[in-house]
């Protein structure tokens, strides 16, 4: 089994998830030992969780459709996936706001990611 392009990808979002994580680690100390507390440390808390949510299905699918030949698709969706999982976290620590009119980076960071792990859905499936 060559999986070579996820395991790119699963590097990426998991260095990614450590620097979130530290950042976490970091406010916590300034504000609570346990919890996901208020303020920066509730956002800085919400950013790591939310990758850790998504990233595991969304590499499972991708090593799946690299074993099963789709090389090129597995790096267009790793990329677009990373991207929108950086403008997810932009979007939520840097910007102020829910919806795509207040907020833009979360929404298309939030939403492309849900397309995209449709699209890799809907490539297992058929």
């Amino acid at each position: 089994m060559d999986i070579e392009r996820t395991m790119l990808w699963a590097g990426l979002l998991t260095g990614l998830f450590i620097y979130l994580a530290f950042q976490t680690a970091f406010a916590r100390t300034k504000e609570t030992s346990v919890g996901e507390g208020t303020g920066e440390l509730l956002k800085k808390s919400r950013v790591v969780g939310n990758l850790a949510e998504h990233a595991p299905l969304m590499l499972i699918m991708m090593m799946m459709l690299e074993n099963d030949g789709s090389e090129g698709f597995v790096t267009l969706l790793g990329l677009l996936f990373f991207l929108c999982r950086l403008a997810h976290v932009y979007g939520v620590l840097y910007q102020d706001g829910f919806g795509p009119s207040e907020n833009p980076a979360r929404a298309a960071g939030a939403i492309g990611s849900w397309v995209l792990m449709g699209l890799a859905a809907l490539a297992c499936i058929f």
